[in-house]
C-alpha cells in the first residue's frame, strides 16, 4: 500500500485510474494492469505497482516504495518472479521520468524508493511479466509478517491520550480516541467519558451538551471529575450568559427549564473534586428552588466568591434540622459508604467505604455479605484485597514499588482529578514530602518505571494549579524531569508532557545550578543522538530556551548548539519543512550545519509545496512572534500561499473573516484567550481547524504537516 493510510491509498488509486494508464492495451493485458495497479491499496503489499503504456506504446511497471525497510522486503521478491527474463528489472531504484504522468501522481505520497520494471514489445511476453508480478504480489499476500509491532496496552494508551491533552494536541487525542474506540479497548461508556474529558480540556462546552448522550451521561456512574464537567458545560451553555447580566429572572428561568432536570438527575450530595464555579453556581441555583436541600446549604456555606449574586440570595443560616438526630451506628455509615461508593466512581469514596468496613465487627461484616444490594458490592471491595487505594500522590509513590499494586496507572488516571493540589501548592512541608517521595522511587526500578508511565497524570495534575506554574513547586518539576530522564520507560517514547515540565521549571526562574542541573536532564532524555520521530520534541525545546531568560547564557548557547548539532545525521531524512524549521532556529543562534554532505542533500519533494500552493491558512496564537515564524516557513516552501496571523482577544471583524473564508485555521490552544476560541468555532463551522501541540512555530507547522499528509 502507498500512503500513510488506506483512505490517503485509495485517494491515490482513484487519481491513477483517471489518468487510465493502459488505456491503449488489449482487453486481457488491461485486466492484468488493472488488477497489479490494486497493489496501491493492499495493506499487505509494501509499496505500489502500477503498469504504464506510454504514447508509443512502450510499456513500464512503475514502482514505488514508501520506507527503505519495505524495499528490501519488495526487491528479491520482484528479482525472484520477475527479474531480467522476463522484465528490465535489476533491483536498482530508479527516478520516474518527467514527463510521466503516473510516477508524478506516485510521487506526490512520498516514496523512499522508486523503480522502473520495462517490459517487451511482444504481448505474449508482456501478459507472462504481469502474471509473474501478480504471483509475486499474492505471495507477498501470504507471507508471515516478521517485524510486527508488539501490542500497545490500553493503560499506555491512555496515558498517551493525557499528555496530548496537556499539550493541547486535540488532533492527535481525537485519534488516541479513535483507536480506542474502533480497537474496543473500552466499553462505549468509558470511550464518551473520554470524549467528554477532551472536549472539556477545549472548553467546548455546547459540544458537550449537544451529545445525544448528554441526558444518559447525567443518570450513568461517573467519576466526581465527569460529573463537574457536566455541570460546567450547563452552566456555560444555558446560565452564563443572564448570569453575568445580573438578570435574576431569566436566570433562574433558564435554570428550571433547561438544567434544573439534569442536576437533580445526578443525585449530587457532596461537592464533586474539581468543581468549577459554574458547577457552584448552578448547585446554588438547585438550594435556591429546593431550600430544604441542607446537604447542598452546608457545602456552599464557605463558597460565596464562587457563587456571585447568588450568595446574597441563600438564606443567613441554613434551615434547622430535625432534633434529636442521633449519630449513626457504624453498620449504618458502613451501608452510607458502599452506597456512595457504588453510586459514584471514586477512589477516595471506595478508600472511605473499605475504611468503614474495617470498623464494623465480624458479624457485622458477614450480615453486608449476605444481605442486597449490599453483598455485590462487598465482593468488588473484598476483590481488592482489602487494601484501600491511595488518595494522594505522595501515598501512590510509597506504594508504586509494589508487585500487587497492578492498577497503578488506572488508579493514577483518576487521581489526578480527585487528589488536592491547592494543599501540595501551599504548604513547604507538603512540597518537600512530595519530592522526597519522587526521589525514593529513583531507586526502585518497578516504582520508577511505574512513575514514569505516569507523567502525564501527575503533569496534569499539576496544571490543575491555578498559578501554574508556580516557583515554590520547581523542585516538584525538577523531580519528575530527572525521574524521566533516568527512568526506563522513556527510551519506548517521549512523552509531549515533560516538555510542560521543562517550561514550566523556565518559567519559574531557576537559578544557575538548577539551571545546568534541567539542561543535564535534557541531555540524558534526549541520548547521544535521535531519531526523526523526536525532531519535533527537539525544536520545541530549543523554542523554550530561545524564548526563556536564562542565568548562564554560555551554558545555554553551548547547550542549543549541542543539541542542534545532533540533527546534523538525520538532517537528509528530515521533511522540508522541518529542514526548513532547523535552518531558521539555527540562524537565530548565529549556528549553522557543519558542511557534510548529508547536510547538503536536498529533501525529495514530499508534495507538500503543491498542496499548500493557493491554499489560504490563518494561524491564531497570542505569541506572534511563533505565527511570524510559522508565516515565515510556509511562505518558503510555497510562495502562492496566503497565511495570516491573529492575536485579537475576542471577537473582531478580521477574526470572523478569518474563520469563515480560510481554508485552514490553525489554533494555538495553548496560548488564546477563552473569548476567542469560541469565537472561532462559533463562525468556523464545521470546516477544518487544527490545534497545534504546544505554543512555539514549530507546532504550528506541524500540525499543518500532519493535516496536509493525511490528505495526501
Amino acid at each position: 500500500m502507498i500512503g500513510p493510510n488506506f483512505d490517503a491509498a485509495r485517494a491515490v488509486l482513484a487519481d491513477l485510474v483517471a489518468l487510465q494508464p493502459c488505456a491503449s492495451a488489449s482487453n486481457e493485458i488491461a485486466a492484468l494492469c488493472a488488477d497489479v495497479t490494486q497493489s496501491v491499496i493492499s495493506e499487505t503489499f509494501p509499496g505500489a505497482l502500477v503498469p504504464v503504456i506510454d504514447s508509443a506504446g512502450s510499456m513500464q511497471i512503475d514502482v514505488a516504495v514508501p520506507t527503505m525497510s519495505d524495499w528490501r522486503r519488495l526487491k528479491p521478491v520482484l528479482l525472484a518472479f520477475a527479474g531480467p527474463t522476463l522484465t528490465g528489472f535489476d533491483g536498482v531504484p530508479e527516478p520516474f521520468a518527467a514527463i510521466d504522468p503516473i510516477g508524478a501522481r506516485l510521487q506526490l505520497a512520498a516514496p523512499a524508493v522508486t523503480a522502473i520494471m520495462r517490459l517487451p514489445a511482444d504481448d505474449r511476453a508482456r501478459v507472462a511479466a504481469l502474471r509473474a508480478v501478480l504471483r509475486a504480489r499474492d505471495t507477498l499476500a501470504c507471507a508471515p509478517e516478521l517485524q510486527r509491532s508488539a501490542p500497545v496496552p490500553t493503560s499506555w494508551l491512555l496515558a498517551r491520550f493525557q499528555d496530548y491533552l496537556n499539550v493541547g494536541g486535540r488532533d492527535a487525542a481525537t485519534g488516541i480516541l479513535d483507536r480506542l474506540r474502533s480497537e474496543l479497548r473500552l466499553d462505549a461508556l468509558n470511550v464518551k467519558f473520554l470524549e467528554v474529558q477532551l472536549l472539556a480540556v477545549f472548553e467546548d462546552w455546547a459540544a458537550i451538551v449537544d451529545l445525544p448522550e448528554f441526558p444518559s451521561l447525567c443518570v450513568a456512574r461517573r467519576t466526581p471529575a465527569i460529573t463537574a464537567i457536566l455541570l460546567e458545560a450547563l452552566y456555560q451553555t444555558h446560565i452564563a450568559g443572564p448570569f453575568d447580566a445580573v438578570n435574576v429572572a431569566e436566570t433562574r428561568a433558564a435554570f428550571e427549564s433547561s438544567v434544573q432536570s439534569f442536576v437533580q438527575s445526578m443525585s449530587i450530595a457532596a461537592a464533586p473534586a474539581g468543581l468549577r464555579i459554574g458547577g457552584w453556581r448552578l448547585l446554588g441555583l438547585e438550594t435556591l428552588s429546593d431550600p430544604d436541600r441542607q446537604d447542598l446549604f452546608a457545602i456552599l456555606a464557605d463558597r460565596a466568591q464562587d457563587l456571585g449574586w447568588i450568595a446574597d440570595l441563600l438564606p443567613a443560616q441554613a434551615p434547622l434540622a430535625p432534633q434529636g438526630v442521633e449519630v449513626a451506628a457504624p453498620i449504618d455509615a458502613a451501608r452510607e459508604a458502599l452506597v456512595q461508593a457504588d453510586a459514584v466512581d471514586s477512589i477516595d469514596l471506595l478508600a472511605d467505604a473499605m475504611a468503614a468496613m474495617a470498623r464494623l465487627s465480624p458479624d457485622e461484616l458477614a450480615l453486608l455479605r449476605e444481605t442486597m444490594p449490599f453483598r455485590p458490592i462487598v465482593q468488588a471491595t473484598d476483590e481488592l484485597a482489602n487494601i484501600a487505594p491511595p488518595t494522594s500522590w505522595i501515598a501512590w509513590l510509597d506504594r508504586a514499588g509494589d508487585p500487587a499494586f497492578a492498577n497503578a496507572l488506572d488508579i493514577a488516571r483518576r487521581g489526578k482529578d480527585e487528589w488536592e493540589i491547592g494543599a501540595s501548592t501551599g504548604d513547604p512541608v507538603a512540597v518537600r514530602a512530595l519530592v522526597a517521595a519522587l526521589e525514593k522511587v529513583q531507586g526502585d526500578e518497578l516504582a520508577a518505571g511505574r512513575t514514569t508511565q505516569a507523567l502525564p497524570y501527575l503533569v496534569a495534575w499539576l496544571q490543575r494549579d491555578d498559578e501554574f506554574p508556580r516557583a515554590a513547586l520547581s523542585p516538584v518539576y525538577g523531580g519528575l524531569l530527572t525521574l524521566f530522564a533516568l527512568g526506563s520507560a522513556r527510551g519506548a517514547t517521549i512523552y509531549d508532557s515533560s516538555q510542560v515540565l521543562v517550561e514550566g521549571l523556565l518559567a519559574s526562574g531557576l537559578g544557575q545550578k538548577a539551571y545546568r542541573d534541567l539542561i543535564a536532564d535534557i541531555d540524558e532524555i534526549a541520548g547521544d543522538g535521535f531519531g526523526v520521530d523526536m525532531i519535533y520534541w527537539v525544536l520545541g525545546l530549543v523554542e523554550s530556551f530561545m524564548n526563556a531568560a536564562t542565568p548562564d547564557a554560555s551554558a545555554r548557547e553551548t547547550f542549543l548548539h549541542r543539541i542542534l548539532a545532533r540533527i546534523v545525521p538525520i538532517y537528509g531524512r528530515l521533511t522540508r519543512i522541518q529542514q526548513i524549521a532547523v535552518r531558521l532556529l539555527s540562524s537565530e543562534l548565529g549556528w549553522s550545519p557543519p558542511g557534510t554532505p548529508v547536510t547538503d542533500v536536498e529533501p525529495a519533494d514530499d508534495g507538500l509545496a503543491s498542496r499548500l500552493a493557493g491554499l489560504r491558512i490563518a494561524i491564531y496564537s497570542l505569541t506572534e512572534s511563533s505565527s511570524r515564524q510559522a508565516k515565515a516557513v510556509l511562505e518558503e516552501i510555497s510562495p502562492s500561499v496566503t497565511v495570516d496571523t491573529n492575536a485579537d482577544h475576542g471577537g473582531s471583524p478580521r477574526l470572523r473573516a478569518l474563520a469563515e473564508n480560510s481554508d485552514l485555521f490553525v489554533m494555538t490552544w495553548l496560548s488564546a484567550k477563552h473569548a476567542a476560541t469560541d469565537f472561532i468555532r462559533e463562525h468556523r463551522g464545521s470546516r477544518t481547524l487544527l490545534y497545534s501541540r504546544g505554543k512555539g512555530f514549530s507546532s504550528i507547522v506541524r500540525a499543518i504537516e500532519a493535516h496536509l499528509s493525511k490528505k495526501a
